[in-house]
Protein backbone atom coordinates (compact mmCIF):
# COMPACT_ATOMS: atom_id res chain seq x y z
CA UNK A 1 0.00 0.00 0.00
CA UNK A 2 1.59 3.08 -1.02
CA UNK A 3 1.87 6.63 1.71
CA UNK A 4 -1.13 8.15 -0.28
CA UNK A 5 -3.41 5.30 0.14
CA UNK A 6 -2.94 4.77 3.84
CA UNK A 7 -3.74 8.32 4.26
CA UNK A 8 -6.68 8.05 2.52
CA UNK A 9 -7.81 5.17 4.54
CA UNK A 10 -7.33 6.67 7.55
CA UNK A 11 -9.12 9.92 6.73
CA UNK A 12 -11.96 7.70 5.93
CA UNK A 13 -11.96 5.87 8.47
CA UNK A 14 -11.63 8.52 10.93
CA UNK A 15 -14.43 9.99 9.48
CA UNK A 16 -16.59 7.03 9.69
CA UNK A 17 -15.37 6.83 13.46
CA UNK A 18 -16.25 10.34 13.98
CA UNK A 19 -19.93 9.85 12.80
CA UNK A 20 -19.93 7.00 15.24
CA UNK A 21 -18.89 8.89 18.34
CA UNK A 22 -21.56 11.73 17.13
CA UNK A 23 -24.50 9.81 17.43
CA UNK A 24 -23.86 7.79 20.46
CA UNK A 25 -23.10 11.99 21.99
CA UNK A 26 -26.80 12.58 20.57
CA UNK A 27 -28.67 9.73 21.69
CA UNK A 28 -26.90 9.58 24.74
CA UNK A 29 -27.60 12.95 26.02
CA UNK A 30 -31.32 12.84 25.68
CA UNK A 31 -31.44 9.64 28.24
CA UNK A 32 -29.70 11.79 30.91
CA UNK A 33 -32.59 14.72 31.17
CA UNK A 34 -34.81 16.94 29.75
CA UNK A 35 -33.90 20.75 29.56
CA UNK A 36 -37.24 21.57 29.56
CA UNK A 37 -36.20 21.34 32.99
CA UNK A 38 -34.46 24.62 33.17
CA UNK A 39 -37.55 26.75 32.10
CA UNK A 40 -40.48 25.52 32.24
CA UNK A 41 -42.11 25.25 35.74
CA UNK A 42 -45.96 23.79 36.84
CA UNK A 43 -47.56 27.16 36.87
CA UNK A 44 -46.72 27.25 32.84
CA UNK A 45 -49.66 27.06 30.03
CA UNK A 46 -50.02 24.56 27.37
CA UNK A 47 -48.71 27.66 25.00
CA UNK A 48 -45.97 28.62 27.01
CA UNK A 49 -44.38 25.51 27.39
CA UNK A 50 -44.88 24.96 23.13
CA UNK A 51 -43.03 28.22 22.49
CA UNK A 52 -40.57 27.15 24.35
CA UNK A 53 -40.05 24.00 22.87
CA UNK A 54 -40.67 25.24 19.51
CA UNK A 55 -37.55 27.92 20.15
CA UNK A 56 -34.84 25.04 20.80
CA UNK A 57 -36.33 22.28 18.02
CA UNK A 58 -37.40 20.22 21.06
CA UNK A 59 -40.79 20.23 19.79
CA UNK A 60 -39.41 18.34 16.78
CA UNK A 61 -39.43 14.60 16.50
CA UNK A 62 -36.52 12.98 16.82
CA UNK A 63 -34.58 11.71 13.53
CA UNK A 64 -35.27 15.58 12.75
CA UNK A 65 -33.29 16.92 15.71
CA UNK A 66 -30.44 14.24 14.62
CA UNK A 67 -30.99 15.36 10.70
CA UNK A 68 -29.87 19.15 12.11
CA UNK A 69 -27.64 18.42 15.03
CA UNK A 70 -25.53 16.24 12.22
CA UNK A 71 -25.93 19.40 9.51
CA UNK A 72 -24.65 21.90 12.56
CA UNK A 73 -21.75 19.93 13.15
CA UNK A 74 -20.21 20.55 9.44
CA UNK A 75 -21.42 23.76 9.65
CA UNK A 76 -20.09 25.04 13.05
CA UNK A 77 -23.63 26.63 13.98
CA UNK A 78 -24.46 24.59 16.93
CA UNK A 79 -27.13 26.24 17.80
CA UNK A 80 -28.52 28.43 21.27
CA UNK A 81 -27.31 27.52 25.12
CA UNK A 82 -30.47 26.17 26.71
CA UNK A 83 -28.52 28.20 30.02
CA UNK A 84 -26.94 31.39 28.35
CA UNK A 85 -29.42 31.78 25.87
CA UNK A 86 -26.51 32.54 23.51
CA UNK A 87 -25.11 31.15 20.14
CA UNK A 88 -22.91 27.98 22.17
CA UNK A 89 -20.20 27.71 19.54
CA UNK A 90 -18.64 31.62 20.12
CA UNK A 91 -19.01 30.51 23.86
CA UNK A 92 -17.33 27.32 23.65
CA UNK A 93 -14.48 28.57 21.18
CA UNK A 94 -13.24 31.43 23.54
CA UNK A 95 -13.72 28.55 26.42
CA UNK A 96 -11.19 26.61 24.17
CA UNK A 97 -8.77 29.55 23.88
CA UNK A 98 -8.84 29.85 27.58
CA UNK A 99 -8.16 25.99 27.92
CA UNK A 100 -4.80 26.50 25.47
CA UNK A 101 -3.57 28.91 27.33
CA UNK A 102 -2.88 26.37 30.22
CA UNK A 103 -2.83 23.68 28.25
CA UNK A 104 0.19 24.49 25.65
CA UNK A 105 2.25 25.18 28.27
CA UNK A 106 1.83 22.29 30.32
CA UNK A 107 2.52 20.16 27.53
CA UNK A 108 5.31 21.74 25.90
CA UNK A 109 7.22 21.87 29.49
CA UNK A 110 6.13 17.98 30.53
CA UNK A 111 7.72 16.72 27.34
CA UNK A 112 10.32 19.00 27.12
CA UNK A 113 11.48 18.13 30.46
CA UNK A 114 10.23 14.51 30.44
CA UNK A 115 11.95 14.06 27.18
CA UNK A 116 15.71 15.24 28.51
CA UNK A 117 15.13 13.25 31.79
CA UNK A 118 14.50 10.16 29.94
CA UNK A 119 18.14 10.66 28.68
CA UNK A 120 19.66 11.54 31.80
CA UNK A 121 18.05 8.22 33.62
CA UNK A 122 19.36 5.90 30.38
CA UNK A 123 22.62 7.37 31.00
CA UNK A 124 22.58 6.97 34.80
CA UNK A 125 21.42 3.81 34.13
CA UNK A 126 21.13 1.19 37.34
CA UNK A 127 22.68 4.39 39.39
CA UNK A 128 21.05 5.74 42.82
CA UNK A 129 19.83 8.90 40.18
CA UNK A 130 17.89 6.63 38.00
CA UNK A 131 15.79 4.53 40.51
CA UNK A 132 14.56 8.05 42.20
CA UNK A 133 13.75 9.29 38.91
CA UNK A 134 11.37 6.41 37.99
CA UNK A 135 9.89 6.46 41.47
CA UNK A 136 8.91 10.05 41.07
CA UNK A 137 7.92 9.87 37.79
CA UNK A 138 5.49 6.71 38.43
CA UNK A 139 3.87 8.68 41.72
CA UNK A 140 3.00 11.58 39.65
CA UNK A 141 1.81 9.74 36.60
CA UNK A 142 -0.26 7.15 39.42
CA UNK A 143 -1.31 10.15 40.96
CA UNK A 144 -5.45 12.31 39.52
CA UNK A 145 -4.17 15.28 38.47
CA UNK A 146 -6.82 17.11 40.17
CA UNK A 147 -5.48 15.33 43.93
CA UNK A 148 -2.12 16.90 42.87
CA UNK A 149 -3.85 20.09 42.19
CA UNK A 150 -5.45 20.08 45.61
CA UNK A 151 -1.73 19.59 47.43
CA UNK A 152 -0.78 22.61 45.40
CA UNK A 153 -3.54 25.08 46.85
CA UNK A 154 -3.57 23.71 49.95
CA UNK A 155 0.04 24.12 50.36
CA UNK A 156 1.03 27.07 48.33
CA UNK A 157 -2.32 28.88 48.06
CA UNK A 158 -3.90 28.14 51.82
CA UNK A 159 -0.87 27.45 54.17
CA UNK A 160 1.76 30.10 52.55
CA UNK A 161 -0.85 32.39 50.33
CA UNK A 162 2.10 32.32 47.50
CA UNK A 163 -0.60 32.15 45.15
CA UNK A 164 -4.11 32.80 44.22
CA UNK A 165 -6.90 29.98 44.98
CA UNK A 166 -8.18 29.37 41.07
CA UNK A 167 -9.77 31.88 38.08
CA UNK A 168 -8.05 33.37 35.12
CA UNK A 169 -8.20 37.07 37.26
CA UNK A 170 -8.43 38.79 40.50
CA UNK A 171 -12.27 39.12 40.89
CA UNK A 172 -13.87 42.11 39.36
CA UNK A 173 -11.47 42.01 36.50
CA UNK A 174 -12.19 41.50 32.75
CA UNK A 175 -10.61 41.13 29.65
CA UNK A 176 -11.57 42.04 26.01
CA UNK A 177 -9.06 40.08 23.93
CA UNK A 178 -6.45 36.73 24.95
CA UNK A 179 -3.65 38.84 23.80
CA UNK A 180 -4.48 41.37 26.30
CA UNK A 181 -4.67 38.87 29.06
CA UNK A 182 -0.95 37.66 28.25
CA UNK A 183 -0.32 41.07 29.44
CA UNK A 184 -1.70 40.85 32.44
CA UNK A 185 1.02 40.17 35.22
CA UNK A 186 -1.99 38.73 37.06
CA UNK A 187 -2.95 36.06 34.49
CA UNK A 188 0.34 34.68 35.30
CA UNK A 189 0.20 34.42 38.94
CA UNK A 190 -3.79 31.99 38.62
CA UNK A 191 -1.85 30.04 35.94
CA UNK A 192 1.10 28.40 37.87
CA UNK A 193 -0.23 26.39 39.76
CA UNK A 194 -2.52 24.80 36.72
CA UNK A 195 0.19 24.13 34.23
CA UNK A 196 1.97 23.06 37.34
CA UNK A 197 -0.41 20.52 38.35
CA UNK A 198 -1.17 19.03 34.68
CA UNK A 199 2.74 19.17 33.83
CA UNK A 200 3.63 16.56 36.91
CA UNK A 201 1.09 14.37 35.71
CA UNK A 202 2.28 14.49 32.39
CA UNK A 203 6.22 14.33 32.50
CA UNK A 204 6.16 10.70 33.19
CA UNK A 205 4.92 9.12 30.30
CA UNK A 206 7.82 11.01 28.06
CA UNK A 207 9.99 10.16 30.30
CA UNK A 208 9.49 6.77 30.55
CA UNK A 209 8.94 6.47 26.72
CA UNK A 210 12.48 8.06 26.45
CA UNK A 211 14.53 6.04 29.20
CA UNK A 212 12.89 2.60 27.16
CA UNK A 213 13.84 3.65 23.63
CA UNK A 214 17.40 4.86 24.79
CA UNK A 215 18.21 1.78 26.49
CA UNK A 216 17.09 0.11 23.12
CA UNK A 217 18.98 2.15 20.90
CA UNK A 218 21.87 2.50 23.61
CA UNK A 219 22.82 -1.60 22.43
CA UNK A 220 23.21 -0.73 18.38
CA UNK A 221 26.45 -1.19 16.53
CA UNK A 222 26.70 2.56 15.95
CA UNK A 223 26.90 3.59 19.26
CA UNK A 224 29.88 1.08 19.57
CA UNK A 225 31.59 3.23 17.05
CA UNK A 226 30.66 6.45 17.81
CA UNK A 227 32.49 5.81 20.99
CA UNK A 228 35.39 4.14 19.12
CA UNK A 229 35.87 7.80 17.38
CA UNK A 230 36.41 9.15 20.60
CA UNK A 231 33.31 11.18 20.79
CA UNK A 232 32.74 12.31 24.30
CA UNK A 233 29.76 10.62 26.56
CA UNK A 234 27.45 13.60 25.93
CA UNK A 235 27.90 14.08 22.27
CA UNK A 236 27.09 10.38 21.74
CA UNK A 237 23.99 10.36 23.72
CA UNK A 238 22.00 13.91 22.76
CA UNK A 239 23.65 13.86 19.31
CA UNK A 240 23.43 10.14 18.26
CA UNK A 241 21.20 7.61 20.95
CA UNK A 242 18.77 10.81 21.95
CA UNK A 243 17.71 11.26 18.55
CA UNK A 244 17.18 7.99 16.94
CA UNK A 245 15.58 6.89 20.31
CA UNK A 246 13.09 10.16 19.98
CA UNK A 247 10.75 8.78 18.16
CA UNK A 248 7.95 7.69 19.78
CA UNK A 249 8.22 10.44 22.12
CA UNK A 250 7.20 12.44 18.88
CA UNK A 251 3.37 10.45 18.13
CA UNK A 252 3.27 10.19 21.59
CA UNK A 253 3.08 14.03 21.80
CA UNK A 254 0.61 14.05 18.87
CA UNK A 255 -1.91 12.07 20.83
CA UNK A 256 -0.91 13.75 24.24
CA UNK A 257 -2.19 17.40 22.67
CA UNK A 258 -5.52 15.57 22.54
CA UNK A 259 -6.42 13.88 25.58
CA UNK A 260 -4.65 16.15 27.90
CA UNK A 261 -7.87 18.71 27.32
CA UNK A 262 -10.14 15.44 28.60
CA UNK A 263 -7.79 15.10 31.64
CA UNK A 264 -8.02 18.71 32.26
CA UNK A 265 -11.57 18.64 33.21
CA UNK A 266 -11.19 18.03 37.03
CA UNK A 267 -8.25 20.32 36.91
CA UNK A 268 -9.87 23.20 35.66
CA UNK A 269 -13.01 22.71 38.15
CA UNK A 270 -10.25 22.15 41.14
CA UNK A 271 -8.94 26.01 40.02
CA UNK A 272 -12.37 27.54 39.29
CA UNK A 273 -11.01 28.16 35.67
CA UNK A 274 -13.36 29.29 32.64
CA UNK A 275 -11.60 26.78 30.03
CA UNK A 276 -13.99 24.25 27.74
CA UNK A 277 -13.63 21.39 30.48
CA UNK A 278 -15.61 23.36 33.33
CA UNK A 279 -17.76 24.05 30.90
CA UNK A 280 -18.39 20.87 29.43
CA UNK A 281 -19.45 19.67 33.28
CA UNK A 282 -21.51 22.29 34.33
CA UNK A 283 -23.50 21.97 31.05
CA UNK A 284 -24.13 18.55 31.63
CA UNK A 285 -25.16 19.21 35.07
CA UNK A 286 -27.78 21.94 33.48
CA UNK A 287 -28.77 19.92 30.86
CA UNK A 288 -27.55 22.29 28.27
CA UNK A 289 -27.21 19.97 25.11
CA UNK A 290 -26.12 22.09 22.39
CA UNK A 291 -23.34 23.31 24.64
CA UNK A 292 -22.46 19.86 26.21
CA UNK A 293 -22.44 18.03 23.39
CA UNK A 294 -20.50 20.05 21.51
CA UNK A 295 -17.63 20.03 23.70
CA UNK A 296 -17.29 16.31 24.06
CA UNK A 297 -17.73 16.42 20.28
CA UNK A 298 -15.08 18.74 19.87
CA UNK A 299 -12.13 16.61 22.04
CA UNK A 300 -13.61 13.77 20.53
CA UNK A 301 -12.72 15.29 17.33
CA UNK A 302 -9.04 16.13 18.51
CA UNK A 303 -8.32 12.83 20.07
CA UNK A 304 -9.41 11.41 16.68
CA UNK A 305 -7.51 13.99 14.44
CA UNK A 306 -4.05 13.57 16.73
CA UNK A 307 -4.55 9.70 16.35
CA UNK A 308 -4.38 9.78 13.03
CA UNK A 309 -1.43 12.44 12.95
CA UNK A 310 0.40 10.01 14.87
CA UNK A 311 0.07 7.29 12.74
CA UNK A 312 0.93 9.01 9.83
CA UNK A 313 3.75 10.95 11.35
CA UNK A 314 5.14 7.49 12.56
CA UNK A 315 5.21 6.05 9.18
CA UNK A 316 6.48 9.01 7.72
CA UNK A 317 9.52 9.20 10.28
CA UNK A 318 10.19 5.95 10.33
CA UNK A 319 11.09 4.02 7.02
CA UNK A 320 10.86 0.40 8.41
CA UNK A 321 7.32 1.10 9.00
CA UNK A 322 4.83 -0.79 6.66
CA UNK A 323 2.29 0.33 5.58
CA UNK A 324 0.31 -3.03 4.67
Amino acid sequence: MSFRSFIGRRLVGTFLTFLVVATIIFFLFRQVGSPQALFMSPSMNAEQIARIEAQFGLNEPLYVQYYKYLVSIFTLEFGMSFYYRADAAPLLFNRLKNSLLLTVPAILLSYVAGTLGGVVLAWKRGEPLERAGLVMAILFRSSPRFYVGLLLLFFLSGMFAFFPYGGILPAGETFTSHLELLTRPAFYRHAVLPIVSMSLYLTGLPLMLMRTSMLEVIGEDFVDICRAKGMSESDVMYKHVARNAILPVMTAFAVAIAFSFGGNVLVETVFSYPGVGRLMVNSVFRGDYPVAQFAFLLMAGMVLTMNMVADILYGYLDPRVSYN
